[in-house]
């Protein structure tokens, strides 16, 4: 998705950027990649992280991983048009630590495409790597495509069936998932964390 930096809420705990003064940095990249029809001003995008040298996105397979090569975006090959690269600073969380966390909130057959997508794992992805969040804007179609369908079912009509919500998605709440992010980051940067991710 097209991809912008929302200032992160406040919290006691080091900033994911400042801590790389204190552990090693990671590089993060994401790429947005626009598909289909959409409406004026408003477009679907397919998003996917990049930290160092794999990718991470989400689908109805849970958190999908793959090598990166320069230029060849695993999860952005079946779209017609390039996607859009957005560098960001380095990260001290690495890809490993992202997956453990994140897994938890994305697993297998939770995808919903309105309300839990690749999207919403980007947007929490950048905010525990960076404490950065995905550009509104990118969200836009799914969210006001999910408002319609909540209160009429147009998305369902207008797919004959093809879109279903999904039951597995109905306790998806990012505010939850940041609040155990900077749980997270809060202890992680004690001498005693309640856990560590490796």
């Amino acid at each position: 998705m097209g991809v912008g930096q929302a200032k992160a809420s406040e919290s006691p705990r080091r900033a994911a950027a400042l801590m790389t003064l204190y552990r090693g940095a990671y590089d993060v990249e994401v790429a947005s990649t626009s598909f289909g029809p959409g409406l004026p001003g408003l477009r679907a995008y397919h998003s996917s992280v990049r930290v160092d040298d794999v990718e991470y996105s989400f689908s109805m397979m849970g958190i999908f991983m793959a090598p990166f090569e320069p230029g060849a975006w695993a999860s952005h090959q079946c779209y017609a048009n390039k996607p859009k690269i957005t560098k960001y600073g380095p990260s001290a969380v690495s890809g490993q630590q992202l997956v453990r966390l994140l897994q938890q909130f994305f697993q297998r057959d939770s995808y919903d495409l309105l309300r839990k997508n690749c999207n919403s794992f980007a947007d929490m992805a950048l905010y525990c790597l960076l404490d950065l969040r995905l550009n509104p804007n990118v969200c836009g179609l799914e969210k006001i495509g999910h408002a319609a369908d909540k209160k009429s079912h147009i998305i369902q009509l207008a797919t004959d069936g093809g879109y279903r919500p999904n039951p597995a998605a109905d306790s998806f709440s990012p505010e939850k998932v940041i609040h155990c992010i900077d749980d997270y980051k809060t202890h992680a940067d004690s001498d005693d964390p309640p856990f560590v991710l490796t």
